[in-house]
């Protein structure tokens, strides 16, 4: 409902977001609809009240302009606007199809920008990662072979030997009730099971050994947690423990032949980039870095064999014709199925399943052979207990473990080696 509003009214003040322009309009149309009078309140204000209110309104030096100054340009305004968008607005649907038109060529603008600013991103993030392949080449200086110490050229041994660990777990650092972990304590250990394994390879005359990695190798980043306990950056974690397996593997040729079997999938080598979830991006594993980094180094040792498939989860190999395969383990919900779950998979009865991630050793008999038990084998953690495994009281301790089968009747024996 219309009604006349005295020239000196607070309503026509500037308001704090109007333009100056857009201010002059609104009192302009205001005037030219009869509703502003003058102070007296009896009386139709006319253009010299309306430069007055402009210039106490608008002006902020001195000069005070005419009022001509702001009815030409009102006026001229009044015209245009009558002679375009008044007619513009008789002409049905106009404004509102160009508004459309507007909008869908917003909408394009904005797809174009979407799709550049995902390219770039894709841009990114491949050079990020093609910088640091590079890097990493770039400092990977291979390993010269030892002297080797002795290989015996004995007859066809009815033996075989099978050294286990995983769950390494390196650059975490903690103490727990019974055991304490750093960098310098897992090279430790690698110094004492080096030790321990040139003493069983001499005693057991083993000319060919078989090593299992069961992946975790580092610690990673799955959870924020992880930052409090990691000593040093995940990448310089991947060089360091490339180069400490590397050098275990080269010093323990030097008295037999090597098979390095090494898990390229794992959780905590999972990278999770982005805020994905656990699994959600498997492949980007820091598995597949180290077990590369590791051939790579040994190039010029003829007598380790580098072993593993990027694309796969599990490994596979044959001992005297028993079928075994080994993979983490993370993604298992029932250890106890696994051999006849896997078996059905892949189509292959397998014979024993080598599994990480449990941080604990056991041999679980799943079924019979002819002359041999079928076996789920965990291997045990290479880190051993954490505070986290003290909080649920299932503690155990560092080993790592030797595997004996024999020709007839499979897995016949095993040594632990505990490291702490």
């Amino acid at each position: 409902m219309f009604r006349l509003i005295q020239i000196n009214s607070p309503e026509l003040n500037k308001r704090a977001e109007e333009l100056d322009l857009a201010y002059i309009w609104r009192i302009g149309q205001m005037y030219d609809g009869d509703l502003l009078i003058k102070e007296d309140g009896a009386t139709k204000a006319d253009w010299n009240d309306l430069c007055k209110l402009f210039n106490s309104q608008l002006r902020v030096d001195d000069e005070e302009w005419t009022e001509a100054a702001y009815r030409k340009p009102y006026q001229n305004a009044v015209k245009y606007y009558n002679a375009v968008f008044k007619r513009m607005n008789k002409s049905k649907g106009y404004l509102s199809e160009l508004e459309i038109k507007q909008q869908q060529l917003q909408k394009e603008r904005y797809k174009l920008q979407a799709t550049k600013l995902e390219m770039n991103r894709n841009l990114r993030q491949e050079s990020r990662f093609d910088l640091f392949y590079e890097n990493v080449k770039e400092a990977i200086i291979s390993l010269e072979p030892p002297v080797f110490e002795r290989i015996n050229i004995l007859p066809a041994s009815n033996k075989e030997w099978v050294l286990g660990f995983g769950d390494i777990h390196y650059g975490s650092n903690f103490n727990s009730q019974n055991n304490i972990y750093s960098r310098q304590e897992s090279q430790r250990r690698f110094e004492y099971l080096l030790s321990n394994m040139r003493r069983l390879i001499s005693e057991n005359n083993i000319q060919t050994l078989k090593i299992i990695n069961a992946a975790d190798t580092i610690q990673g980043i799955l959870r924020m947690t992880d930052f409090q306990i990691n000593d040093i950056p995940i990448v310089e974690c991947v060089v360091e423990i490339s180069r400490l397996l590397a050098e275990f593997l080269n010093q323990l040729s030097a008295l037999c032949f090597i098979e390095y079997y090494h898990c390229s999938a794992s959780n905590h080598g999972q990278i999770r980039p982005l805020g994905s979830k656990a699994n959600e991006i498997a492949a980007e594993d820091m598995e597949k870095i180290i077990v590369n980094y590791i051939s790579d180094l040994l190039i010029n040792n003829n007598r380790v064999k580098v072993i593993s498939e990027l694309d796969k989860e599990y490994l596979s190999f044959d001992i005297f014709g028993f079928k075994t395969v080994i993979l983490h383990g993370h993604q298992i919900k029932s250890v106890c199925d696994i051999v006849k779950d896997l078996s059905n998979l892949h189509r292959v009865f397998y014979d024993y399943v080598f599994l990480g991630h449990r941080h604990s050793a056991n041999e679980i008999i799943a079924g019979e052979g002819a002359k041999h038990n079928i076996e789920i084998l965990t291997i045990p953690s290479f880190i051993g207990s954490d505070p986290y495994a003290d909080k649920l009281m299932v503690g155990s301790k560092a080993m790592a473990k030797l595997y004996e089968f024999d020709s007839v009747n499979g897995h016949t024996g095993s040594k632990n080696i505990i490291l702490n």
